[in-house]
């Protein structure tokens, strides 16, 4: 059975190089983890056990084929396969729309177009330390599986609207001009994966909808370098339609988003910030004001980094009572050659609905990465 499967997949990688004659490889990483916490406050009930120390192999484990070509126009083809994801696999099958990319991408000096299932414009153009730093937390939230969120209560986005998602985009992206650059992104429907949906979406997700159509996003990013400070400014905004549900009408996608990057040498730093108010909400309700502020920064010296980050959003919900949370990360990894990174995390998360805390913990994650 193995055999089978190794010659099928040969022979498909033979067909497409003969195809479109491209150059392709691949690559790809497996990480794990370990961690532990120490649950003070769960669910708004005081010592509590709410430790789920333990290992976990990583979700974000995958095999990605890139190729790319250059057309007889000159124009440079390239594209993205995730070939094997273990965000499809297993208990993780949750995470499929998160990373499981396919698409291409034509570049030149218009700039460069894609098409495909691929993250869109917020994520190229914003400045997110949350994800690039030591261990990728805590944007990756692996070190959330080792202890219990309160399921009761709604507490804002840390990102915007439509971030790490692979639903169908058409992204365009400029190239520099003096330090400045723009991204326009089309999403027919939020909900529409490489299967293939048609129609908009008719359901609701803790209250708020989720999957738009017609999303249009637009982003500018400046920046410049003086006497070795590197500033980067970036700011877009999304809109989107939602729709009825049972006879209730929700509201469209408004959001703005901004970020600050500041570098000097081996630092950066950067303030991030989503606006969504109430989008998606159920329209004359009271609940809204849904937002995220993120500041992090990062020093390294190779072959070590090291990196703090606060997370904070927060929600009013609707009895018009404000809910909010606030996440602290301190992280280091050391590299260890041959593509193998070790990492630490520790870190401290809170959550408080209408004035009484449902979540206080602490604890540490370990890592391993390997890059192939």
């Amino acid at each position: 059975m193995k055999k089978t499967i190794i010659l099928s997949f040969i022979a498909f990688v033979l067909a497409f190089v003969n195809t479109v004659k491209a150059e392709i490889s691949l690559s790809g990483y497996s990480e794990f983890f370990a961690g532990s916490a120490d649950q003070s406050t769960m669910n708004g009930a005081t010592e509590q056990s709410g430790d789920l120390a333990g290992l976990k192999n990583g979700q974000y484990t995958r095999i990605t084929a890139d190729y790319s070509s250059t057309l007889d126009s000159g124009i440079e083809m390239s594209g993205v396969l995730t070939v094997v994801s273990r965000d499809c696999q297993g208990s993780d099958q949750d995470n499929c729309g998160v990373v499981n990319d396919n698409f291409i991408s034509f570049s030149g000096g218009f700039g460069t177009v894609s098409v495909g299932e691929r993250f869109g414009a917020g994520a190229v153009m914003l400045s997110r330390i949350t994800a690039s730093g030591p261990t990728a937390e805590p944007d990756g939230a692996v070190f959330q599986t080792f202890y219990t969120l309160d399921g009761d209560n709604v507490y804002g986005s840390a990102n915007e609207q439509n971030y790490a998602n692979n639903n169908i985009t058409a992204l365009y992206v400029s190239n520099v001009y003096s330090g400045f650059s723009f991204a326009v992104e089309y999403v027919p429907n939020m909900g529409e994966g490489g299967a293939g949906t048609s129609g908009q979406a008719t359901g609701v997700t803790d209250g708020k909808w989720t999957n738009f159509n017609d999303v249009l996003a637009l982003f500018g990013k400046y920046e410049m370098e003086m006497d070795g400070i590197g500033l980067e400014l970036v700011y877009g905004q999304q809109t989107g339609n939602a729709g009825q549900v049972s006879g209730n009408n929700y509201n469209d996608l408004e959001e703005s988003s901004y970020s600050i990057k500041v570098t000097y040498g081996g630092f950066e730093a950067d303030y991030r910030k989503n606006e969504a108010d109430n989008s998606g909400l159920i329209k004359n309700g009271q609940d809204g004001n849904d937002e995220g502020t993120s500041i992090c920064g990062v020093y390294g010296f190779a072959p070590f980094r090291v990196g703090v980050c606060s997370v904070e959003t927060s929600y009013t919900d609707t009895n018009n009572l404000s809910n909010s949370q606030e996440i602290m990360t301190y992280a280091a990894d050391y590299s260890l050659g041959g593509g193998v990174t070790l990492g630490l995390l520790y870190f401290t998360h809170e959550q408080e609905a209408n004035s009484q805390i449902r979540t206080d913990v602490d604890g540490v994650m370990s890592m391993i990465s390997v890059g192939f």
